[in-house]
């Protein structure tokens, strides 16, 4: 038996190492896994919890219509590679929690309520709305990106030929390798992502609603955690959010089904629970069986076997105290004679 996460690299190392043996799929991980979805569906669902208890308000207007443009080409001084599909999904969805969040705020202002009261009404800091107000928008949380690539010296050459009408990644590969060019393929396709048209919505005013302070990060262990360990308060606030949304609603059966063949180990269900996944729509949860079915013989004996990562997790947890309470101060033969001794 090996038990692991569900890191692709450690599967091929465990197929190569010992091909005779089960791989278990730690059920850890396997909530982890799901609550990074679930995280990421409640957020795209805020609008929708928000505005359910008040949607005929006089701030409630039609959606203004979505705009489409095509971007001009970059420099080559300023070119960027995108983000991951992942990361920008993530990005994405706290973004539109953000935005949300902010109009809320200023739908408030404009009724006139001081920025203590909204800051108490909403959940956050007084700072926060002042900061907030001031901008005139909700903050755009990007890293900077000026990082240097192996790309930059033939961006420039890059953005000729595609002005020129050689748009194939693999062709333009191909001529900047012969040039030096020593990066790979998959860090010019990265590039090229940039130049494709791009459409940006503007999302509808919302009035308040009877889920002010909501939060998709706090909400997720309302969603995983068992409902009997739940506070009244907490209890009320998921019912509130069920009610709100048809999407959260379908989530939290969904959810609740999975984790129950976590606790009780009832990986049999497993292919019934996919199938209800792939009838629901829902396109974070549908992501996280895709990722399920690359590594299905694993994650259903996690969910059938007593196996799990708990002894290893331990350990690698003590590793990381010991090296915290004296790596930096003292050199790698110590944290190394110090941990083989307390073998």
């Amino acid at each position: 038996m090996i038990s692991r996460d569900r890191a692709t690299d450690y599967a091929a190392a465990a197929r190569e190492a010992a091909p005779q043996a089960l791989q278990v799929a730690d059920r850890y991980h396997l909530v982890h896994n799901l609550a990074d979805a679930l995280e990421l569906l409640l957020a795209h669902c805020r609008t929708e919890i928000r505005r359910a208890s008040q949607s005929t308000l006089p701030e409630d207007l039609p959606s203004p219509a979505v705009s489409a443009s095509i971007p001009s080409l970059p420099s080559p001084q300023t070119w960027r590679q995108q983000p991951s599909s992942r990361t920008e999904r993530v990005y994405q969805a706290h973004r539109a929690e953000r935005e949300d969040r902010y109009r809320q705020i200023a739908a408030l202002y404009a009724q006139g309520l001081t920025q203590i009261a909204i800051a108490q009404r909403v959940g956050v800091s007084t700072y926060q709305v002042r900061a907030w107000l001031k901008q005139g928008a909700a903050p755009v949380h990007r890293r900077p990106q000026g990082h240097r690539s192996l790309f930059d010296s033939y961006a420039a050459y890059v953005l000729q030929r595609w002005q020129a009408g050689i748009q194939e990644s693999k062709q333009l590969f191909e001529e900047i390798r012969h040039q030096g060019y020593t990066g790979s393929l998959r860090l010019v396709r990265v590039f090229l992502q940039s130049l494709h048209q791009k459409h940006e919505r503007q999302i509808e005013i919302v009035p308040p609603s009877s889920v002010e302070q909501f939060s998709a990060h706090d909400a997720v262990w309302l969603f995983i955690r068992d409902k009997s360990k739940l506070t009244i308060a907490e209890r009320e606030k998921l019912i509130n959010i069920r009610k709100a949304s048809t999407t959260a609603e379908a989530a939290y059966g969904l959810v609740q089904e999975f984790l129950t063949m976590v606790r009780k180990r009832q990986g049999e269900r497993l292919d019934a629970w996919i199938e209800a996944v792939q009838t629901s729509q829902i396109p974070e949860l549908n992501r996280f069986v895709n990722g399920i079915l690359k590594d299905k013989d694993a994650v259903e004996a996690g969910l059938t076997l007593a196996y799990n990562n708990g002894p290893v997790e331990a350990q690698v947890q003590k590793l990381k105290l010991v090296k915290r309470s004296m790596f930096g101060r003292a050199k790698l033969p110590l944290l190394r004679q110090r941990l083989l001794n307390a073998v």
